[in-house]
């Protein structure tokens, strides 16, 4: 094991730097050094417990120098012996009812918090490794997790973890990357940051990097892939309700084909999820089937053909790149007439 997958070596790197921002916040006051003594002893008792059945010859070797540092702290923050020897005692009863108890219920906290983010982002099927990255106490570490859409569109996703100040491990958030043979990008990539106050989930980012809007918020968010920030993002962009495009309106200004009010409003709200759904339209009484998707920059919508071609209304009601639907029966009256043409 090296040094970077040390975990009680990370551990105590992670107190060390807490524990400088801490003495500069408080250098004016006088006990400070005695408060961290005690704290840090409490920080070595339980690094202690947690590592003692580890199998990495490098960690066994740092525990031992941790507990030679555990005994010169403790005599410096008790040089009296009588009163070291009763403070071991306490700390001991403490230790075992109230900070492994706390460990535990801590780690057990953190774990469901990170198991309800996953499943809110559409990645519960990896929770069963970050569990094995906890394990192992990594300071960050990353999940990959990767599938087809289709023939020709392949999604890989890299989950990022890191550990906080106070030993809890964050879902920091999860860069995607789609392949495919369209447009825009024959590859596209950006980072989805998991935040309190907007986050994406793993289908938003599909539609979204496929070049499709998403409504979130009230607000239509599209990237711009023609633009990227320093950290090699896309910037969005961003339509807000003021701006006046209501997918609802852009459907009933087309002759769509739909069976009552729910049917529609089941069409409205994948659509505003950024997905491509297919519709039919009743062009001069022919049934033509077209794909759809949102389009809130010039507040219409995009349509496509069967063989996913753009083609615009114009073209579709003129039956230009646009086959019509046949009804069965009409079907079956075409595929006769052929037989008997061929008889």
């Amino acid at each position: 094991m090296s040094s970077e997958n040390n975990r009680v070596e990370n551990e105590i790197k992670l107190w060390m730097s807490k524990e400088e921002k801490l003495k500069f916040l408080f250098q004016n006051s006088p006990p400070i050094e005695r408060s961290f003594g005690i704290e840090k002893l409490k920080f070595f008792k339980m690094l202690l417990f947690k590592y003692k059945k580890t199998k990495s010859v490098d960690e066994k070797i740092t525990l031992r120098f941790l507990k030679h540092e555990y005994n010169k702290l403790s005599r410096q923050v008790y040089p009296n012996i009588i009163e070291r020897l009763l403070n071991e005692a306490i700390s001991a009863v403490v230790f075992e009812r109230i900070d492994k108890r706390d460990y535990v219920r801590d780690l057990e906290s953190n774990k469901k918090t990170l198991e309800e983010q996953l499943i809110k982002s559409g990645f519960h099927e990896a929770y069963g490794k970050v569990l094995e990255h906890i394990q192992e106490q990594q300071l960050n570490f990353s999940v990959p997790v990767s599938y087809h859409i289709s023939e020709n569109e392949r999604l890989e996703h890299s989950l990022q973890f890191v550990k906080d100040a106070q030993g809890a491990y964050q879902f920091d958030g999860f860069r995607s990357s789609l392949d495919t043979d369209s447009s825009p990008s024959s590859r596209s990539t950006h980072y989805f940051k998991n935040e309190k106050s907007e986050s994406f989930n793993a289908t938003e980012a599909y539609e979204m990097l496929a070049g499709r809007a998403v409504l979130k918020s009230g607000t239509w968010k599209q990237f711009n892939f023609y633009d990227k920030d320093l950290n090699d993002n896309y910037r969005m962009h961003e339509f807000p309700e003021a701006y006046g495009y209501n997918v609802s309106n852009a459907l009933r200004a087309i002759p769509l084909k739909y069976d009552g009010y729910e049917t529609f409003e089941s069409l409205a709200d994948s659509l505003k999820k950024g997905r491509r759904e297919e519709a039919v339209l009743l062009i001069q009484g022919r049934e033509m089937k077209v794909f759809l998707e949102a389009n809130p920059r010039f507040k219409t919508l995009t349509f496509y053909n069967d063989r996913m071609q753009k083609v615009s209304f114009t073209e579709i009601k003129n039956g230009c790149k646009i086959s019509p639907l046949l009804k069965p029966q009409q079907n079956i009256e075409t595929q006769t007439a052929k037989k008997s043409h061929h008889m």
